[in-house]
């Protein structure tokens, strides 16, 4: 049926040759006016899970107790410490400043300048809570030494907002989620800090979100360069190893073509453009330009090779790669269609226009290129002298070798004792970030190292709330509420990852202390909720509503605990989440439910969990589909699990390639590798197909001549297409974006693993397993009569 459908489409698109072609282009240029429109950013609600219990928990409390946008601010003294009024003053300076960045919380800016840093002490007229450093800096060396001796005796700021040797400040900022833009937090943040009289004096740090997509945005004008090169390092190669313009100009115009589609479509549908996934649309494109070259390879075996008149040589080759072709795009687009499943807004948005774009490739490649073949009339001519080809045919040889020699039989035990050591690592791969830094960024990086120096000196730059909802008012004020907060914040502090913690109990705790002139022995809670109260009472004497923000909310029903994290890796959260469940299970309150978790790493955890019960979920179906697509091709169910076979191999070895090089798997890697799936199979498609197709025209013809015409066919198009294309990935090494530098690099192996699974692996299997759906009924006794005597002839 699909050879019956192959065969008309192909007559009627060579038919009427001129209308498909300004059907196609005009279509092309309505779309590419949409392009004037494109949104090219990251929005911060696309990677926020939706449907999880951590989602839900930010979601109500993130505008009080801290939201996952927070950004962190080291002002450090480049000599002594930071007790002198210019330096003082740049705090202020940089904390009023900050006040006016767009997005801001102004009531989630926190530093020694903010009201809400203050000073408790006991006097003869009771308990004092004034701010530290609002509204003035001191003017007088008395004044700054007051200030120190408060900092020091302030457990709520040293320590905390305040490095232990005075010699730098914390300064932090949260904004509000639905309004942060991070073209705009970034440039601002900068600006203030590069607008800083003590730059002599001081040195700034900065971390956070929206600073690392900042970063990200600032890089964009490389990340289109790279992009470019390496486009043009491929169309290099694709010229210098064809050898003529068709085979370099033709996969690019595809490509063109493809890529307006696809983002047209992504426009209309209102799809804003991150950044992060250019990788995903440089694979696509990549996947445009393989289905490409197979088309004028194939023609020109059949104008040049075989002296089939042009228009008639478009013709059947649209036909014969037909087959091949819709499998590949129904296998690539069915794969990363799978991802949609994730209930991530990021992952569903990039599937969605990752199964449009591919699917375009289907008009661009598979029906536009033969069309333009079509009108070819000169004979093939060399556009240079240099021939490179028997590099090409050399690779080709040895794969014919393989499969008419003994060597055939010692392919599948071969590759599954590799492909068994390279499970064994890939067990090692890491759901979430799997170093300490953003994976996002190099480990030298200006960003990577702010954070290492304020991780280092701080309890932590990455923060979680925990949250403790009463059934009734006041029941934060109860001993055994704070003493199980101040239980909760012991058991978490051991985690090495965690650097410290803060809740209500410790101001408790704190202005008892005051009581007693600063006593350390009595740091303790108050023994009832009536004298809790007072003691929160007196911290309150003089301070605005919403200076206890942090902590508790007005009616002190609902509370937080906050942790602080020094890193973000997948098992870092993995195992402060089973502590935290663990200590609710062990410590049940009565009247009080205890839920986690929010924050920039509640958000994360719960992108992690997703991914990890989702991504086996989104491969296994991944898998389906491609044996589904075999399935409903071939009508055979061996045909889908025969085609697993190259899927697994290039799977296993880039998972293990993962885990060895660290790369974690992240809401930014889960594309490609979704994609990967059909990136791993389309080879081996038109390999085996040709087989088949060749098989089909002559029935009585020998199988290894059939495997030895795909070799030097499809298989020649296959090799061409990988090789330079791993050439152009590898361009992407020189990002100064961590993430798309390993990608490239991911995508480069998982070309060269794919293309030699389907040239040595697949061919041999063809010939030793006999598949049915490629031989049909053919005797198997007289093909192997025929190899036994052939065999006898090469070993002579």
């Amino acid at each position: 049926m699909i050879s019956v459908f192959a065969r008309s489409l192909s007559e009627f698109c060579i038919r009427h040759r001129v209308w498909v072609t300004v059907i196609i282009f005009g279509s092309t240029l309505l779309m590419a006016l949409t392009l004037l429109k494109i949104d090219v950013r990251t929005v911060f609600s696309d990677m926020v899970p939706s449907n999880h219990e951590y989602v839900d928990v930010h979601e109500t409390y993130k505008d009080t107790f801290g939201g996952s946008n927070k950004v962190s601010i080291l002002v450090q003294a480049r000599d002594g410490d930071i007790m002198t009024q210019p330096i003082l003053e740049e705090v202020q300076r940089i904390t009023r400043e900050l006040a006016k960045v767009s997005g801001v919380n102004p009531f989630q800016v926190v530093s020694l300048a903010s009201r809400k840093l203050k000073s408790v002490s006991a006097s003869s007229m009771g308990i004092e809570s004034v701010p530290l450093m609002w509204p003035d800096v001191p003017e007088s060396d008395a004044g700054i030494e007051a200030l120190r001796e408060a900092i020091i005796n302030n457990p709520l700021v040293y320590g905390i907002y305040v490095e232990p040797d005075l010699s730098s400040t914390l300064i932090q900022m949260d904004f509000y989620d639905h309004l942060v833009d991070y073209s705009k937090i970034f440039p601002q943040v900068q600006g203030i800090l590069d607008a800083s009289p003590v730059a002599d004096q001081v040195t700034h740090h900065v971390v956070g979100e929206p600073i690392l997509y900042g970063w990200v945005d600032f890089y964009l004008d490389e990340t289109v360069s790279i992009a470019l090169i390496s486009l043009g390092a491929m169309l290099f190669a694709l010229f210098l190893l064809n050898r003529t313009w068709r085979g370099t100009l033709l996969p690019l115009l595809s490509g063109v073509v493809s890529t307006i589609w696809a983002l047209g479509i992504g426009v209309l549908l209102g799809f804003n453009f991150d950044p992060l996934v250019i990788v995903v649309a440089f694979i696509i494109t990549a996947r445009c330009f393989s289905h490409a070259v197979q088309l004028i390879t194939r023609f020109d075996d059949l104008c040049d090779g075989e002296g089939v008149e042009p228009r008639k040589a478009a013709e059947q080759t649209m036909k014969e790669l037909f087959r091949p072709g819709l499998l590949g795009l129904v296998s690539d687009a069915g794969a990363i269609l799978c991802v949609v499943l994730t209930p991530i807004p990021l992952l569903q948005k990039v599937s969605i226009i990752g199964a449009i774009w591919v699917m375009t490739i289907g008009f661009s490649a598979v029906i536009l290129t033969p069309v333009l073949l079509s009108w070819v009339k000169a004979p093939l001519r060399n556009a240079h002298p240099l021939n490179l080809r028997f590099l090409l045919n050399a690779v080709l040889s040895v794969a014919v070798k393989v499969v008419e020699t003994r060597a055939r039989f010692f392919v599948l035990p071969v590759t599954l004792v590799l492909v068994a050591a390279l499970v064994f690592k890939a067990t090692d791969l890491t759901i979430g970030d799997a170093t300490t830094g953003s994976p996002i960024l190099w480990e030298d990086s200006q960003f990577n190292r702010d954070s290492a120096l304020i991780n280092a000196n701080y309890p932590g730059t990455e923060q979680m709330f925990v949250v403790l909802e009463g059934e009734q008012e006041d029941v934060l004020k109860r001993p055994d509420v704070l003493a199980w907060m101040q239980g909760f914040q012991r058991r978490m502090e051991r985690l090495p990852s965690v650097g410290g913690s803060v809740s209500l109990a410790d101001i408790v705790v704190d202005v008892r202390r005051n009581l007693y002139e600063g006593n350390p022995r009595y740091r303790e809670l108050g023994a009832t909720q009536l004298e809790n109260g007072e003691l929160i009472s007196f911290y309150m004497q003089g301070a605005a509503p919403d200076d206890l923000a942090q902590f508790a909310d007005p009616l002190f029903q609902n509370g937080s605990v906050i942790l602080f994290f020094r890193d973000r890796q997948g098992e870092t959260l993995r195992q402060a989440t089973y502590q935290i469940r663990r200590y609710i299970e062990e410590n049940p309150l009565e009247g009080v439910d205890v839920r986690l978790a929010g924050g920039s790493l509640g958000i994360i955890a719960a992108v992690n969990e997703i991914l990890l019960s989702d991504q086996i979920e989104a491969i296994a179906l991944a898998l389906l589909v491609v044996i589904l697509s075999c399935l409903a091709v071939y009508r055979s169910s061996a045909s889908g699990i025969f085609f697993i076979v190259p899927v697994l191999i290039s799977n296993v070895v880039t998972f293990a390639f993962m885990a060895w090089q660290g790369i974690g798997m992240s809401i930014s890697t889960l594309p490609v590798v979704a994609l990967g799936i059909g990136l791993g199979v389309d080879y081996a498609f038109y390999i085996v197909d040709s087989v088949k197709e060749f098989l089909e025209k002559d029935p009585e013809a020998d199988p290894m001549d059939a495997i030895r015409q795909s070799l030097f066919s499809a298989g020649r198009g296959v090799l061409l297409t990988s090789v330079t294309l791993a050439a152009g990935v590898l361009f992407w090494s020189l990002s100064s974006l961590r993430f798309q530098a390993e990608m490239g690099t991911l995508i480069g192996l998982w070309l060269l693993v794919s293309a030699f699974t389907s040239l040595f692996v697949m061919p041999s299997l063809v010939r030793v397993l006999k598949p049915k759906f490629i031989f049909g009924d053919r005797p198997v006794k007289a093909e192997s009569d025929q190899g036994m005597e052939r065999l006898a002839q090469s070993t002579h």
